[in-house]
Parts: structure tokens; sequence; C-alpha cells
């Protein structure tokens, strides 16, 4: 990974307002002038820092390493550096939302200014200067409440439709859920043609879907439909494997137990592969169609259509928000329309007439009114806010992987201006936690088809390529609530693991790695002797494509686990994803008890309800944002 250094050239002069706030507070040092390095733990891996120093100031602020993620721990790097230096000091306030990497910088930091002798003025923390704000817009056709996924690509839709638009976001950084997930999403690749064989287990996988009584008339129907397009694709002699919107939305309805709206699900089956394009497009990001170049079902996924994002070559891993933040964040601005995060949205504003008109939000300790002629809300869920998660699902677990922001007041704001909620009981909890802080590890964890799962007993207890609600309610069945994600060299060769994240993995703590299995089992706490037997018994039916000999069966199998050296990756459950929310229609307006849309008001999101049923599948989640999202912004736009 390559990281670029930061720097703030016009910080780091000592000008005249620096050496007075360095007077005004007292500040009599006998640094040593020069350039001094600390190399720190942080979120992600090290972190290295460099300082320059006069003998009484601080004259420059770099990070020249780090490996902490876009658009979240990237912007206490962009951020902090400059404040230490026009403060003088590196008792600076954090990024919120970005605390682990902000505490790490400024420790780094302090390391850094004991090497050259700082004394205790340059430690403490010093209140800013204040500055004039720049008036803020307060007036626009669009408002939209989040600068997640959903809300950037709500919002660069319509400025594509050629609406002014204000986006208002609560936490310091753009970003939301979406910036912390893989990016991955599910869609029918354009080019079906380009995809891998069809294999009996891919077979194995429609037929549980098509062949099982259906839980609901719309499923029924779409079993039929299903079974008429396998038997045309078999029959015009396409070897290639079997995908359909109406096989998407069977799959999604199906893996939801029918708690889904049918027909916003044909919705985001139908409109998949548009929205996926339409992001190609907005900057030189562009998409790896993995099957084909492997069967892979993602974590929950149940079917290989993932699509992953990637740079301009198509290999290169890309990060979620310089994905699809970054791009779309800069299309808005660049045509003039601002953005502002710290906001808080308080109120939903609706007129004499029913129509809302805007929302009010805290924004630097005042209250203002933002109007629009219509309000996106894109806010997200409710995963971090625990007291709503009691109150909606008394749900054991209480890590979550959602970032602080997901707290849900925006769902209850949208309840007093009339809005409906869908399916608020239905809480996600995902296989794949890092045990020892919530996040998720899906990063570094494998892929489902290659990885079995077992627990300290050392033997397999699930389908891995199953449900994800299955497979998280299994592992808390297990002794500790911790299981181990398996695999060898070859899936880092493949870069289904990236190397340089599980280098950092191994260094902090969160995974394992050994030449033999053996020595595996027991560097990770797993019984030995069981291990063993469990994962050659597992390679001989990969081997065969039969699982008929396992006590646990599997109906995808991938990669074998031979080839040394070997991993295993702890997991647990966090919670994940709020499927219940606000409830909408097909064109995102957002409806009343009565089922009426409320005029002015539309969601997109996880901020919405209705589309995942009891259990989202995998990559489901992007799909949702990007179909959604880009549907908002084209009404909201509409003249």
């Amino acid at each position: 990974m390559k990281f670029k250094v930061m720097r703030l050239s016009a910080l780091a002069r000592a000008t005249a307002a620096t050496v007075a706030l360095v007077a005004a507070n007292g500040v009599v040092s006998a640094m040593t002038p020069g350039t001094y390095g600390a190399t720190v733990p942080a979120r992600n891996g090290a972190m290295t820092v460099e300082v320059t120093v006069e003998a009484n100031a601080i004259k420059d602020v770099r990070v020249t390493k780090h490996e902490e993620t876009p658009g979240i721990g990237s912007l206490a790097i962009e951020a902090i550096p400059a404040r230490m230096v026009e403060l003088q000091t590196a008792g600076v306030d954090g990024v919120t939302g970005a605390t682990v990497t902000s505490d790490a910088l400024k420790r780094g930091v302090e390391e850094a200014l004991k090497k050259a002798g700082a004394e205790p003025g340059f430690f403490a923390k010093k209140s800013p200067v204040a500055k004039a704000a720049a008036p803020l817009v307060t007036q626009a056709d669009v408002i939209v409440v989040g600068g997640g996924g959903a809300g950037m690509v709500a919002a660069a839709t319509a400025v594509d439709g050629g609406a002014s638009v204000i986006v208002l976001e609560k936490m310091a950084m753009l970003g939301g859920n979406t910036a912390r997930s893989e990016g991955n999403m599910s869609a029918i690749d354009p080019e079906p043609e380009k995809f891998l064989d069809m294999t009996p287990a891919v077979r194995a996988i429609i037929a549980k879907y098509t062949d099982r009584p259906a839980c609901s008339k719309e499923a029924a129907e779409l079993q039929k439909v299903v079974k008429e397009q396998l038997a045309a694709h078999d029959a015009a002699g396409k070897k290639y494997l079997f995908d359909s919107p109406e096989l998407f939305a069977l799959q999604t309805i199906m893996g939801g137990d029918c708690k889904n709206d049918p027909k916003l699900v044909l919705a985001m089956a139908k409109n998949a592969t548009a929205a996926m394009l339409w992001l190609d497009e907005q900057s030189d990001m562009t998409w790896k169609h993995v099957p084909r170049h492997w069967i892979d079902v993602g974590i929950g996924g149940i079917y290989p259509r993932g699509q992953w994002p990637r740079k301009a070559d198509g290999e290169t891993p890309i990060s979620t928000y310089d994905a699809y933040i970054k791009p779309l964040a800069e299309k808005v601005t660049a045509a003039g329309n601002p953005i502002y995060t710290s906001t808080k949205v308080t109120e939903i504003v609706r007129d004499a007439s029913g129509r809302v008109t805007g929302v009010r939000a805290e924004k630097d300790g005042k209250v203002v009114e933002f109007k629009g002629k219509n309000v996106v809300l894109a806010a997200g869920g409710y995963g971090a806010n625990l007291e709503m998660v009691k109150k909606y699902n008394n749900i054991s677990v209480r890590a979550t992987s959602n970032q602080p922001g997901a707290t849900g007041e925006v769902i209850e704001e949208a309840v007093k201006a009339g809005a409906a909620l869908e399916g608020m009981e239905w809480i996600q909890i995902h296989p794949h936690g890092n045990p020892k802080n919530g996040e998720l590890e899906s990063a570094i964890a494998g892929r489902p088809q290659d990885t079995p799962y077992v627990n300290v007993d050392g033997v397999r207890f699930i389908d891995e390529t199953g449900r994800r609600d299955e497979l998280s309610h299994a592992i808390l069945e297990q002794p500790g609530k911790v299981v181990y994600a398996i695999f060898d060299r070859r899936t880092i060769d493949e870069g289904k693991v990236r190397e340089d994240l599980m280098t950092s993995a191994l260094e902090r703590g969160f995974a394992f790695k050994a030449e033999t299995l053996a020595d595996l089992a027991n560097a990770a706490g797993i019984k030995s002797d069981a291990f063993v037997k469990t994962i050659d018994a597992y390679n001989v039916a990969t081997r065969k494509q039969d699982a008929s000999s396992l006590p646990v069966t599997k109906i995808l199998f991938g990669l074998t686990v031979e080839k040394a050296p070997f991993y295993a990756v702890p997991i647990t459950t966090t919670i994940h994803h709020t499927m219940g929310g606000i409830r909408i229609n097909e064109k995102t307006q957002v409806l009343d008890a009565k089922g009426e849309p409320i005029p002015g008001l539309y969601a997109a999101g996880e901020v919405t309800g209705g589309i995942h049923g009891t259990n989202r599948l995998g990559r489901n989640a992007l799909t949702d944002l990007l179909v959604f999202g880009h549907i908002a912004g084209q009404e909201v736009s509409k003249k």
C-alpha cells in the first residue's frame, strides 16, 4: 500500500501569528531544532509521524506512513497536523468518529516532541482563535439528510438532474456505514456470457430456492418464472452461470422469510445493474465482476453475483470511501452545492398542508432551518444505539460494527412527521465480528466457499455458505461464542484476502499463522487432534466436491486447506444492520400509516424498511443504497 505524506506547508512556516500565540501561552522551550519521528500503533496498524521544530515552535507535523481507513482515519490525519501547528501544541481535539486514529496521531507527536526536549506548554490543550464562519446556505431544491452512501448517491443524482442540493451530515466526516463496508454489491453482470460455467453446486443453490415450499404468493410466482428461465437457458445451450432479476428477487425474498415488500425487492433486483454502471461512470473506479473469475457466494450472499469495486485497472483494491463517497461528494460540491458536516437534524418541518418543506438542525451550537422543495432522508439505521436496539429487539449481542452516528433519531423524527415504520424488529447480526472490538473482519476472514469454520473443539458446526442469520446464531451456540475461519496461502495468492491486511492483523493479534495445521491450532487455542482430523476430512470432501461423508454438510466447496502457511481468524457475532425503518414505495416516497405518500419526503438506504425482511443477504446493502439512492435523486430533481 502506498501512503501520501500529509504536508501543510502554509501552516508549517513560523508566521508572526504563530509566534504571538506561543508568547501568549507563555511557552519557553529549550527544544533542539530538527526533525523527530515516532512510530505508534493505530487503528489498522503502525503509524509513523515526523515533527519538525525550532527552539520555540512546532514548524511542521506530518504522517509519513499509516494504514488508516480512507474517509475515516484519513480525515484525522489530514486535519490534526494543521491544528497542532496553528495552536503550537499536541493537545488538540480529535476528529469525532476517528477517535482511535486521532489518539494515535497525538500520541506519536507527543513522543516526537519529547525527543526534541519540549516543555509542558507544548502538550497542554489550547483554544483555537475564533474565525468568522462562512454564511450558511439554508435553501435549495433538495435537502439530503445523511452523507453516507445512499445520501451521496441521491445528492449526486439530483445534481445530474439539475437540482440544487444541501447535504447535512451529523458526523465530522462523510461515509457512514458505507465507508466501513467492503464495498461489494450484488448485481447481474451486464455481460453474463463472460461468466464461468454452471456447476452442480450452483444448480443445487438454485434448487434450494425454487423447489421448496414458497413462503408467499409472490415467491411462488417467482419460483415458476425462474424455473422457466433456467429451462430456457439450458435449452439454448448456454453453459455459463444462470442469473436473472427474478432469481435475485426470489432469493432475497425467501432469504428474508417473505417479510419483505416484493415490489421493493423487484425494484432493487431489476435496477441493480444500471445503478452499478452509473457509479462506474462517476470516477475512474471500475468493477471486478467476480463470477467471471471464481464462484463466490459472499458472506451470506448465497449466490455468485458479487461485484467488487476496484481501481481503473480492474484489479487493484480501492477503499469503499474512494469508490462510493469521495467522487460523489466532489461532484456535488463542484456544482456549487454545500455539504455540512457536524450538523445534526432535529426536526422535519411540514407546512399547514402537510407538505415537508425542510428540516431543522443543530449547527455550531445553533438551530438552523434548511428549506427545500423536497427532503431525502438517508441517515442510516440505529445499530449503534443499543437502547433503541433493545426497544425493538432485545437481542443479547451488544457489540456493533456500526459507525457511532448510526443512532436512529432521524427515524424517530420521521415518525413525528407522520411516517410509518416497517420491520423494526429485524436486526441483523454478522458472523465476522472481531471478538476484541466488534469491528468487521470480512476483509481478512476469507471466502465462505474456501473457508471452514471451526470452534475451539476443532470441529465444523455449520455450512459456511448459508444465510448470515444462520451463521451468526450458530456461532452464538459455540463455546465462548468465538469460532475460527481457516484458510491457507492460496486464499492470499488468489487475492481473496489482501496480504497487507493480513500482515497488519497478525501484528495486532487479530489472526494466527503457522506452517502446520497442528501448530496453527496450538497458536489459536483450538484442540489440535480434532482440528487436524476435521481439516483432513474437509479436504477430502472438497477434492471430491461431495459433502456426504462430513458430519456437517456444505453446499458449495472452493479451495482445500493444504498449502502452508495456514491462517486462523477468530470471529464472533456483532450487530451489523437494522433491516427495519421508514416505509417507502418504489419511488422512495415516504408513506404514512394509510400507505399514502407524505408530500416532499423521500428516503433511501438503511433508514428505510421493507427491502430485506428478517435477514439481509450479503452485499445487498450496497445494492439497496445505490438503487434507491439513485431513484430518490431522480424523483426529487424532476421538474
